[in-house]
């Protein structure tokens, strides 16, 4: 159905070691206490797929789930992490990011054509990985669900 749309996503990093982005792009996380620094993403470690094309990118989207993993509410994926699992600074797994990137100008007055459309690659892409994971894990990642 769909290519391995994780080939070009960044090896995974701990969370306190986030990477700061400035442009839009779409995030993995993992909640593990498998060793997952540097290596290439897996479905298989997959629990939420999000996206930004806002202004802030990717840094200030994580910034946010960061915020609702700590108990305040700025983040919907984020915010069932909390329900389910509690303050992240009590977790005895690790979170772990990969990202991958779309270069492009999101401010409203000097974007151009190309602009939008890389912004609208961004939701494109998260709706095909979400659909590669549904093909190969057979469902949705377990903090996708609302």
């Amino acid at each position: 159905m769909v290519s391995n749309a994780l080939n070009k996503f960044e090896p995974w990093v701990e969370w306190g070691s986030k990477p700061d982005i400035k442009y839009p792009g779409i995030y993995l996380i993992a909640i593990t206490s498998s060793k997952l620094k540097d290596k290439k993403p897996d479905f298989k470690d997959v629990v939420y797929v999000g996206m930004t094309n806002s202004k802030g990118g990717l840094s200030a989207r994580l910034k946010q789930f960061d915020t609702s993993i700590k108990g305040k509410s700025a983040h919907s994926g984020g915010t069932r992490i909390y329900n389910d699992l509690g303050d992240y600074n009590q977790w005895a797994k690790k979170l772990f990011v990969s990202t991958r990137q779309i270069k492009c100008n999101t401010d409203k007055l000097t974007r151009g054509p190309h602009d939008l459309q890389n912004m609208g690659k961004c939701a494109a892409l998260e709706y095909e990985i979400l659909a590669e994971f549904k093909e190969k894990i057979n469902k949705e990642p377990k903090y996708n669900l609302k």
